[in-house]
């Protein structure tokens, strides 16, 4: 069955580009995140989202923290994901400070704690950077496979900036697609701004 192939498929995507992640040197991670950044910031469509959601970084994925901090610095509403398991869907939760403290999720990825964050509509997002683990050149994107960011991108405002920072190895000719999953625009490696 079709279905079972793409599930392979992306199981398959998952592993190899967990895999080639975890071996990354933490110098790589700093100097490619930093050049992500960089370009991110440059880009005029991104510089006047003043909404802005983030993922908050783990492992070895890109760094978003440095990101996160730069846009409270420059005045963005800043905002962030909180899992709420039993109902399987993503809060958005504004945060002030990357200083303050955070609490490790049931995945776990750092969140908010509910003293540190206010839950607001996703309709007041302008902008969000999405996590991946591939992207292929027209914004198809292999995620971890819970479908959160799925299920929130669809609650998002028309006319949403979707975006994704990435290593350059995380973008591939093609990844297969289901009918929820989301496209980003614009994905931002290392070596290029991809336009989607």
């Amino acid at each position: 069955m079709p279905g079972d192939f793409t599930k392979r498929d992306k199981l398959a995507i998952r592993q190899d580009m967990i895999r080639r992640r975890d071996v990354m040197s933490l110098d790589d991670v700093l100097n490619f995140s930093q050049i992500i950044e960089d370009k991110l910031f440059a880009c005029k469509e991104f510089s006047v989202r003043r909404d802005v959601m983030f993922y908050l970084s783990f492992g070895n994925e890109v760094r978003t923290d440095e990101m996160i901090a730069r846009s409270l610095q420059e005045g963005r509403r800043v905002y962030v994901p909180r899992l709420t398991p039993r109902e399987r869907r993503l809060e958005v939760c504004e945060i002030k400070d990357m200083g303050q403290e955070f609490e490790l999720g049931s995945h776990g990825i750092r969140e908010p704690s509910g003293d540190n964050s206010r839950v607001v509509s996703p309709l007041k997002v302008d902008a969000v950077i999405l996590p991946g683990l591939a992207f292929d050149f027209s914004g198809r994107r292999v995620g971890y496979g819970g479908g959160y960011f799925d299920g929130l991108l669809s609650q998002l405002p028309e006319g949403v900036l979707c975006l994704a920072v990435a290593y350059g190895f995380q973008v591939v000719d093609s990844v297969p697609q289901d009918s929820w999953d989301e496209r980003v625009q614009r994905i931002f490696t290392e070596n290029d701004t991809i336009n989607c």
